[in-house]
């Protein structure tokens, strides 16, 4: 009975202390896992900025937010931080914008604004993108808030690394949310370059929180202070394509310059360059311009040449110079919105159709030549057959001499009334012929005629005709092009010279054919095939995901809206309003109007003036000679001088 009490009196006492020790692990547990007041309070301030920056600044762009975080190896305060903050930025975005929260999910494609959530840079370094191609284009903004309190000698060098991860991503427009140990929340961004243009990243710090109101204490225009690309006048490298009028190396005769060697601005025109002139003076930088000698041309995967190399290799990080961005294979770079298009045509030679003074000697067709030489032997015949019965004097003779458009004496003019008819209507009909032929004869003079050309591709490849140019195109067969690595001048210059029975072509530009037209006016015989192969659309190409894509798309745009752009191209393009003149197309040329023959007009006045003139003098001289002379005797007297 004894033994029995007291396991018994053991058992309470040790029943008593395990509850009044659970009792107070509990307690001790629960007041861990709550928190103290400071810790909700600062919470409260880190998502009250992130709010405030999200509500400004994205959610009147866009209508959805997609929401990412991560917490590797948090304890359990900093997850249950991360995830009060997730929750009160929900809570107060919920009415003006819709919000995606990321599963995590390999089949997940980023979206152009996301909010993440991290607890250090090693969270967010370690998150996983998918970005797809056709995704790689576009620019996409993000907020990353780090929830891990910072030591202020150390938060920037975290934002560096948040920083350097983004620019490894299509990420390059970011903002990190970041709160230091008293509080104090800040919003940090970064700026390209170190200090002297050195490679690298500078971290800034753009904006900091009240931690009484939670209102920014500085006023912020833009989120995003890198999307307008200030690139602190530091130098750019840019490769360019020497074609006119898109850009034109105005000492592209001389030796060319090593492909290492920076090209003077001096040296430099067109309407490319002054486009490049203005992105430098908007995005700041400094132009170092590096021209290759070989020819601009993506072959295929890995195979390109001149300025394309330049942006695979990455010393260059633009490419400018009538660059298409129509090519197929132009996925292997970025490339800018389109600034300017032309038509990419096939150029072919003229030749002259029976010399260059052919038409003159033979300026109507046999038809009418016939009809006329039929109407001259009737005239002919029948001024002979009537000269014994009317016995008209030197009746051939007077018809030679209206052919030709001589006059006829008037004691030569025959007496009798059907004579006087016959030389009427021979000489009206002389005197339409003689207008037909003076009117072809200036049509002659004002068009060139050359034989017929191809009017499409296939006409050029049912002629033969053998493609010169840098590389296999689709457009044409491979076994009629002859490919050679010539600049567009050298492909011109041997289609000019081709021999007279071979059949060359090449293909250009319309702008760029034009202007070689202009500088060779006197000696160009180059056209184009009227039917052009497509439309060719001007870009400036980067190397892949640049981040210098969407600041230089913003400004064309505004150039463009502007009519900017437009002034450039009338300025190098005045020659080019109307192509297809240099085609010599009899309908394409302007009608002869009195507008056109207004100075034909002046001068005939001005001659007959001159005429009328001279004919007073000389009659006035005739009829008033002896008043004219005493006139002149009186006016010439040196007595009368002396006097007066």
């Amino acid at each position: 009975m004894h033994l029995a009490s007291h396991w018994l009196f053991s058992g309470s006492l040790l029943l008593g202390i395990l509850v009044v020790g659970s009792r107070e692990f509990g307690r001790s547990l629960l007041i861990s896992r709550m928190g103290n007041r400071q810790d909700e309070l600062n919470t409260r301030r880190l998502a009250s900025a992130t709010i405030y920056l999200t509500r400004k600044y994205i959610a009147s762009k866009i209508n959805t937010l997609v929401v990412r975080q991560s917490c590797a190896d948090c304890p359990y305060e900093l997850t249950l931080r991360q995830r009060q903050l997730v929750d009160q930025v929900l809570e107060s975005l919920a009415p003006d914008l819709s919000v995606l929260l990321h599963r995590g999910t390999p089949e997940e494609t980023s979206w152009d604004y996301t909010l993440f959530v991290v607890n250090d840079h090693t969270a967010f370094k370690d998150h996983v993108f998918t970005f797809p191609d056709e995704l790689l284009e576009r620019e996409f903004f993000c907020v990353v808030v780090v929830t891990e309190f910072q030591n202020p000698a150390s938060v920037e060098r975290t934002v560096g690394r948040i920083v350097a991860s983004n620019l490894r991503l299509p990420f390059v427009n970011v903002v990190v949310v970041a709160q230091v140990e008293d509080g104090t929340v800040a919003t940090y961004s970064y700026k390209l370059f170190k200090a002297n243009c050195t490679p690298g990243i500078t971290v800034r710090r753009i904006n900091h929180f009240d931690r009484m109101t939670g209102m920014p204490l500085q006023k912020m225009p833009d989120l995003y202070p890198v999307r307008h690309g200030h690139l602190g006048d530091c130098p750019l490298n840019v490769g360019a394509n020497h074609l006119p009028p898109h850009l034109i190396y105005k000492r592209h005769r001389d030796p060319p310059p090593p492909s290492n060697e920076s090209i003077p601005a001096q040296d430099l025109s067109g309407i490319d360059w002054d486009l490049l002139q203005l992105l430098a003076k908007a995005l700041r930088f400094r132009i170092q311009l590096y021209m290759p000698n070989e020819p601009s041309q993506i072959f295929g995967e890995g195979n390109v040449s001149g300025c394309f190399r330049q942006l695979a290799d990455e010393s260059v990080a633009i490419a400018i110079g009538g660059l298409s961005g129509s090519d197929k294979r132009r996925w292997q770079f970025s490339r800018s919105t389109v600034y300017h298009q032309s038509h990419f045509v096939m150029v072919v030679r003229r030749d002259r159709y029976l010399g260059r003074f052919g038409p003159l000697i033979l300026p109507f067709r046999g038809k009418v030549w016939g009809v006329i030489i039929t109407i001259l032997l009737l005239a002919v015949l029948s001024t002979c057959g009537l000269r014994s019965r009317l016995r008209v004097s030197r009746p051939l003779e007077n018809l030679l001499l209206v052919s030709v458009g001589n006059p006829i004496p008037t004691q030569r003019l025959p007496g009798t009334g059907f004579l006087r008819y016959l030389l009427a209507s021979w000489l009206l009909l002389t005197l339409v012929l003689r207008c037909a032929y003076q009117a072809r004869l200036f049509d002659v003079l004002r068009l060139s005629h050359h034989r017929p050309l191809p009017e499409d591709l296939l006409g050029l490849m049912r002629d033969n005709y053998t493609l010169v140019s840098n590389g296999y195109h689709d457009f044409y067969p491979r076994q009629l092009t002859r490919r050679l690595g010539e600049s567009f001048a050298a492909r011109f210059e041997r289609v000019q010279r081709a021999a007279p029975g071979e059949r060359l072509t090449t293909i250009s530009l319309v702008s760029n054919l034009a202007y070689w037209n202009h500088r060779h006016r006197n000696t160009s015989r180059l056209t184009f095939v009227r039917q052009p192969i497509y439309m060719y659309q001007l870009v400036i190409y980067f190397p892949r995901r640049s981040f210098l894509r969407p600041a230089v798309d913003r400004k064309i745009k505004q150039l463009l809206s502007a009519g900017v752009m437009a002034h450039i191209e009338r300025r190098y393009l005045q020659y080019v309003d109307k192509p297809d003149v240099a085609a010599n197309h009899p309908e394409l040329l302007p009608r002869i109007t009195n507008k056109i023959m207004e100075g034909c007009y002046r001068i005939h006045g001005l001659v007959i003036g001159l005429a009328t003139g001279m004919f007073l003098l000389e009659w006035l001289s005739g009829r008033w000679d002896g008043r004219l002379r005493r006139w002149m005797e009186w006016v010439h007297q040196p007595s009368r001088r002396t006097t007066k």
